[in-house]
């Protein structure tokens, strides 16, 4: 028998850095300045006849061009105003700087060599409008998202005339949000399509289309070419995505061969990406400036980062554009609106990154040498985290920006994990392969009882860890068992109707029986199903009806609309909310009807003056929206009820004006105060968009019902204790998946707790 000793239990908290391995050397704003707005993308110029570096940066109130000479002291050359708006773009062509914009005025002209900023033209022949530009190295301006057509690409010659383009064609299959050119080929983000487009344009005048891809969240913003022309590396303007790296050698069969994200789960959103020799420099909004080691572009690995943005997560925030190709080596970034007084700013760059540390290897079963498939591999106390998966063939790819001695964790569900040293070098590949010794499978054992040790039928059981996960009914004497199970440390989770679930955590190694006690009582955290319906008008076939599982949060104008998690720290991830789906706001939330969730029967009619009955939940409203397309404002509800069979009362009512939308909220009654207690009784939770045109954004949540017999705080599930195992550390703090008897390890949980234990066998 083994026996688990607790030793410690302490808060765990995380630092993390700002930035790695690019330094900040000098930044300018405009606060000073009558046209302070904020800022748009960005682009560089030097001075061919003094040296003099220059940035050529959009602000929503114009064009700046700022004196780099001393980039620790920049200082602003010129300012030429124009219409305000959100967008506006810039290229260069000589000593001559094009920019577009989305409010209004044509293509404004700059000649840069006279630094007074006295001559510029605005030229509205071809178009008045536009979203993006690019120059070829030709002499080609590509016009992207112009108010011409589709808004797809007008090609413009600036060499004849670079003050008086001319137009030499189009192209205008699709809306283009961005794109770029190199020799004969266009390559462009069709966002809309969800795709990127290569285009032949050596005739201008007939465009021909040489190939296409989708890119990995289908909202194409911005494309980039490598250096040798056998890659393109994409960015999609969405929450949570990525970077795309993609083989053009044949354009009949482009394949994606990598996707990589800045900080993944945050929900961060990439924006413009650029090839520089080996390296990848992308804005990426809230989190700053990113870049990536190309050089193998099946293997992305990210080396240097500065976030500039104080706040992270989904938001067009932080960083618009980065420019990377000043010959003095320094990268400038334009600023939405980090300065202190919320607008725009430039930031200049140092680099302090090389080439990566590259990692490849084979991982196979140690006893029938076959090559195994979805192996984590990951690299131990890097600066940057990382982890790859082996592939069918049992082959991965890895690396890390800084040269040292590492560990490298291999690890499989059903196999021991293996943990093997080695030395990584910049700009070499290490080969390191590994073989994992398969773990030995037993039937595992167990009885859910009630508290005078009789065995509940039909009780749900979920044991689970992040390899493996076994859902099991009781059968009629409390018992149930587990075939084909692994050492080690799980979460156990055991429940029905008219007990409390209990969840608690232990190592299973199939020497004795599970053995889970649950008291009487009604607690729902909605773990597992116990029967609550859901009606109203709203059908499965319509978005919005109430749900249950691990929601996705969705927010508007900074109010969150749909969760993003349960209430933490109960004993699962699910709740009920009004569509589980997240995307866009207002694309799954409740519309036209109403939505209704109602709980199974629970029997309170042995409640006397010495016995009460307090319910308590967690419910979540957000409202919103409307006066759309004629619609009525926001004005609808979220009300929960209690009904005994005979009467229903409603307990809580909350609406657009309430004053805690958009937050899980505890609650709690006395029912006796509202209601006549019986054996027939049911919470019921209503909410409903009862605009007809479907125009108001609404959303809503349901968690942790409990019935106590004492007034509750909103503490939650008194048999949960720490909640959910995040990781298994040794005292090296190397991860680990099976303890060593007799040698003690830290247990993380996912709710910041640490524990230290020792098993004893």
């Amino acid at each position: 028998m083994k026996k688990i000793i607790f030793c410690l239990l302490f808060p765990f908290i995380v630092f993390s850095q700002s930035s790695y391995n690019l330094s900040l050397v000098g930044s300018y704003n405009w606060s000073s300045s009558s046209y302070d707005s904020e800022g748009s993308d960005i682009w560089g110029w030097k001075n061919p006849t003094t040296g003099v570096e220059y940035a050529l940066v959009g602000l929503n109130s114009g064009f700046s061009v700022v004196d780099l000479s001393s980039p620790q002291n920049p200082f602003e050359v010129f300012f030429i105003p124009g219409v305000n708006t959100t967008w506006r773009d810039i290229k260069t062509w000589g000593n001559y700087a094009y920019v577009i914009n989305e409010g209004g005025d044509g293509l404004l002209i700059v000649d840069l060599t006279d630094l007074s900023g006295q001559t510029y033209v605005n030229d509205n022949s071809y178009f008045n409008t536009a979203h993006n530009i690019y120059i070829d190295e030709f002499g080609v301006a590509y016009i992207f998202g112009s108010d011409v057509g589709q808004g797809g690409a007008l090609f413009l010659d600036v060499t004849s005339n670079p003050m008086s383009p001319t137009l030499l064609g189009t192209w205008d299959d699709y809306y283009i949000h961005d794109g770029m050119a190199r020799g004969d080929t266009m390559w462009v983000g069709c966002i809309y399509e969800g795709e990127f487009y290569a285009v032949d344009v050596s005739n201008k005048s007939n465009p021909q289309v040489l190939g296409h891809h989708p890119t990995p969240n289908q909202f194409t913003h911005n494309i980039w070419v490598s250096d040798d022309g056998d890659y393109v590396f994409t960015t999609d303007e969405q929450s949570d995505s990525y970077i795309g790296a993609y083989d053009i050698t044949d354009m009949s069969n482009i394949q994606e061969v990598d996707r990589i994200q800045s900080n993944p789960g945050s929900n961060s959103i990439p924006h413009n990406t650029h090839v520089d020799g080996n390296f990848i420099v992308t804005s990426w909004y809230r989190d700053g400036t990113t870049v990536h080691d190309v050089t193998y572009p099946n293997n992305l690995i990210q080396v240097a980062y500065y976030d500039s943005y104080s706040g992270s997560g989904d938001g067009f925030d932080g960083c618009w554009g980065t420019f990377p190709f000043l010959p003095s080596g320094l990268i400038i970034s334009s600023e939405i609106n980090s300065a202190s007084n919320g607008n725009g700013e430039l930031l200049i760059y140092e680099r302090g990154f090389n080439q990566a540390c590259y990692l490849e290897g084979q991982v196979s079963d140690a006893n029938t040498l076959q090559m195994l498939s979805g192996v984590n591999v990951e690299i131990l106390n890097t600066v940057i985290p990382n982890l790859s998966l082996t592939n069918l063939s049992g082959n991965y790819v890895s690396g890390t920006a800084d040269p040292n001695t590492y560990n490298i964790v291999f690890s499989k569900a059903g196999y021991v994990t293996d943990t093997i040293s080695a030395s990584l070098v910049a700009g070499v590949v290490t080969i390191v392969d590994a073989q994992l010794v398969p773990l030995t499978a037993f039937t595992a054992f167990g009885t859910v009882v009630d508290q005078d040790g009789a065995g509940i039928s039909g009780a749900n059981v979920l044991i689970y860890n992040n390899d493996f996960n076994y859902t099991i009914l009781t059968d009629n004497n409390g018992n149930f068992s587990i075939s084909s199970m692994f050492e080690g440390s799980y979460d156990i989770i055991a429940g029905k109707w008219g007990y409390i679930t209990s969840c608690d955590n232990d190592y299973i190694d199939g020497s004795n029986n599970i053995l889970i006690t649950l008291s009487e009582g009604y607690y729902d955290d909605f773990t597992f199903d116990f029967g609550w319906n859901v009606s109203g008008q709203i059908t499965s076939n319509d978005p919005g009806m109430w749900e249950r599982g691990n929601p996705e949060g969705t927010s508007y104008n900074g109010v969150s609309f749909n969760p993003d998690d349960d209430v933490q720290s109960d004993c699962y991830i699910y709740s009920y909310v009004t569509g589980l789906s997240g995307g866009q706001v207002g694309s799954n939330d409740v519309d036209d009807y109403n939505t209704i969730l109602t709980s199974p029967v629970f029997d309170l009619s042995s409640s006397s003056s010495s016995n009460k009955y307090f319910l308590s939940y967690y419910s979540w409203f957000a409202n919103g929206g409307g006066g759309w397309g004629g619609g009525s404002s926001a004005a609808d509800s979220l009300t929960v009820s209690i009904d005994n069979g005979n009467t229903s009362v409603i307990l809580e009512t909350m609406t657009s004006s309430s004053p805690d939308l958009g937050q899980w909220n505890f609650r709690t009654f006395d029912i006796a105060q509202y209601i006549t207690l019986t054996s027939n009784m049911q919470v019921i939770v209503e909410t409903a968009d009862w605009d007809n045109l479907g125009g108001h954004l609404v959303e809503g949540g349901f968690d942790n019902f409990q019935i106590t017999n004492t007034i509750p705080s909103n503490v939650l599930n008194p048999n949960f204790i720490n909640g959910k195992i995040s990781k298994i550390l040794d005292l090296t703090g190397r991860e680990i998946k099976n303890p060593i008897d007799n040698n003690p390890f830290i247990i993380i949980y996912e709710n910041g707790n640490v524990e230290k234990r020792v098993i004893f066998k």
